[in-house]
């Protein structure tokens, strides 16, 4: 993840990806006096950022790691592989794979036509095609 900051305004800081995919733009401000996170109705599980390859995860891995966070061992979430770390304030950080992609168990021209899941989410299918509503056509 190459962001440089772009520009800086009191507490908020922006950071951009040159060339980036339309979501390529991070604001940071910092509220000291403001409480720690919880978990809740109308809070944010996590936030998620993408690396190529499990290369590039590691390098982020071992800068997070050599800067003081306690991050996850490296998770097989079966369509990519994940790191996570909390941010002083509580939230919850993702870092994850583009690789090996949501086409590795389907052909890329029938993506979404069927249920796939993780194996770690597989035990809930019976339930999952039961009261899953369809999508529209």
């Amino acid at each position: 993840m190459n962001y440089e900051e772009i520009e800086k305004a009191g507490k908020v800081r922006r950071f951009a990806v040159k060339g980036g995919n339309g979501a390529d733009i991070i604001d940071l401000e910092t509220l000291p006096m403001v409480a720690h996170t919880r978990q809740g109705a109308g809070s944010v599980h996590h936030v998620a950022f993408a690396v190529e390859n499990r290369a590039a995860q590691l390098e982020v891995r071992k800068a997070l790691k050599d800067t003081g966070y306690h991050v996850t061992p490296v998770i097989d979430r079966d369509y990519f592989w994940a790191i996570y770390f909390r941010t002083p304030g509580g939230v919850l950080f993702e870092v994850a794979t583009n690789e090996p992609g949501f086409d590795r168990d389907e052909d890329t021209a029938h993506l979404g036509e069927a249920l796939k899941l993780p194996t770690q989410h597989e035990h809930l299918r019976p339930w999952l095609e039961q009261n899953l509503q369809p999508l529209g056509d």
